[in-house]
Parts: C-alpha cells; sequence; structure tokens
C-alpha cells in the first residue's frame, strides 16, 4: 500500500431513519475509516440504541437529523464528513472493510478521481474489470457501492437532488442522478471490481409493479438524458421486459413521459 494511500481517510455515511437505527452493524474498527450515521426522526430511535453503537467506539458519531427524505440526509453526509473520501450507506447494508479500503486506494492511483465504485456481493459479474463510469454504464450504482472525493465533489458543486430517492417525489434514482451530475460537471468516476458489502434484504429498486417507481424510473432519465429521454426509454424498457407486468405494462413505460427539469444546462441544486 503506498504512502500516499495512507493519508486518505474514509468517512463511511450511513443514512437511517428512526427504529432504523437499530439494525446498524458495523464492522470493527479499522485505521482511516469512520462512520457517520445520520439520523432522521430520532424521537423514533429505540432508546439505548444510539448508545450501544457509540459504546468503546471513538469511530462513529451521530448526527441527529431533523429533515426528512433519503436525500437530505446523503447531503449531509456529504457535507458533514471528517474524512478525505465518503462511502454512502444505509442501515441494513452488510460492509466490507478489505474492499473500502482497496476502493480506497483506487484514488491514491488516480490524483483525476472524483468517484469510484465497486460492487455489492450479490451483483458482482465475472466479467467486470476497472472501466470509466458514464451515464450509460453507470445505472447500477447505489450505496453502499460508491465513493466519492469530499474536497472535488463539493468544488464541482454537486449535491443529491431533492427530488429523487425515498421520500421524495419520485421514490427511486437518487444515486444515479447524482453520479451523472459528476461525471457532466467534469469529474472523472471509474468502476472497480470489488465488493464494498451486501443488501440481503429487497431493495425499493427492486419493484416494479407500483406505478408510482415506475413513473420515478421514466423521471430518472429524463433528469439524465434530457431530450434523448425517449430512445433511452425504449431501450430501457426492451432490456427490462421481463420484470415488467406484461406488455402492455413495457409500451406505457416507453410511450410516456414523467417530466422534470432533465436538462443537463438546468441540474437542480436544492
Amino acid at each position: 500500500m503506498t504512502v500516499s494511500a495512507m493519508r486518505l481517510t474514509v468517512t463511511v455515511a450511513i443514512s437511517t431513519l428512526g427504529a432504523g437505527v437499530a439494525r446498524i452493524r458495523l464492522p470493527k474498527p479499522q485505521p482511516d475509516i469512520d462512520y457517520l450515521i445520520l439520523l432522521q426522526a430520532p424521537q423514533d430511535a429505540p432508546a439505548g440504541a444510539e448508545e450501544t453503537l457509540q459504546t468503546g467506539r471513538g469511530d462513529v458519531s451521530i448526527l441527529a437529523r431533523p429533515d426528512r427524505g433519503l436525500s437530505n440526509s446523503r447531503n449531509a453526509g456529504l457535507e458533514q464528513a471528517q474524512g478525505d473520501l465518503v462511502l454512502f450507506s444505509d442501515d441494513d447494508v452488510v460492509l466490507k472493510v478489505e474492499g473500502i479500503l482497496t476502493l480506497r486506494d483506487q484514488f491514491a492511483r488516480d490524483p483525476d478521481l472524483v468517484l469510484a465504485a465497486g460492487w455489492r456481493a450479490e451483483r458482482l459479474p465475472k466479467t467486470a474489470s476497472v472501466k470509466k463510469l458514464t451515464c450509460f454504464n453507470s445505472g447500477r450504482i447505489c450505496a453502499p457501492e460508491f465513493m466519492v472525493h469530499k474536497k472535488k465533489t463539493l468544488a464541482l458543486d454537486v449535491r443529491f437532488d431533492l427530488e429523487f430517492g425515498l421520500g421524495a417525489h419520485y421514490g427511486v434514482g437518487e444515486d444515479y442522478v447524482f453520479v451523472t451530475d459528476i461525471l457532466r460537471a467534469g469529474g472523472v468516476g471509474c468502476t472497480v471490481p470489488v465488493v464494498i458489502g451486501a443488501h440481503p434484504h429487497t431493495s425499493t429498486g427492486d419493484d416494479w409493479s407500483d406505478p408510482a417507481l415506475l413513473a420515478a424510473r421514466q423521471a430518472v432519465i429524463g433528469r439524465v438524458f434530457g431530450i434523448w429521454a425517449g430512445p433511452i426509454r425504449f431501450a430501457y424498457g426492451l432490456r427490462h421486459r421481463r420484470r415488467f407486468a406484461n406488455g402492455v405494462e413495457v409500451w406505457r413505460f416507453i410511450l410516456s413521459d414523467a417530466r422534470v427539469g432533465c436538462q443537463k444546462d438546468k441540474r437542480r441544486r436544492l
């Protein structure tokens, strides 16, 4: 491991809501890694849950938040993190320290890097390799897979769009919108074939039957691709056609248009 890699520290920003804080299971303490727990609805947290997480741990901080919405939480994690790098995670994720450190070291090897993405254990393909990220190959990225350089991200003036994510108008897509905003702002990103953690439970993004989530997917495509959203919806619908209830739903997804301000020169700064 290089000396420059050792100088880079990582804050894992974990978003949770109320009783969800009791689900958090942290890895053993590791040099260069600290944990920032963003606790929304703290009044609903079980008694003693916060103390349990922090007992004997100088690497754990808990920040109670009065707001709601996953993107609000992610933005607070980005802005309040103490580390050079920020990895975004959730309360039901199992983290792998070795993978986090391997992803961290990618920033030392590439000083221009703003964002690096690994994989969840259940999704890593055998053919995975180091690749440059684009708007077309970053759609699968979600917490806890991606890490950003804090100062470089803030310098690009990129934040999570408050219209997307759990608790927002559109309940999915906040990670993809954030990643592509970084890329469009000139940030360099890459994907690395390393496991960062696992998500053993069903994700919101696995639900293809909720009309509101299908509309949210349309909105994400519009937000990211702007005037090219139509052709992208067509390709996306055909690629995922077996996940839809039937062919009618596929064509409804392709032909309808959940419109949001999506042009790259109108990225929302909420």
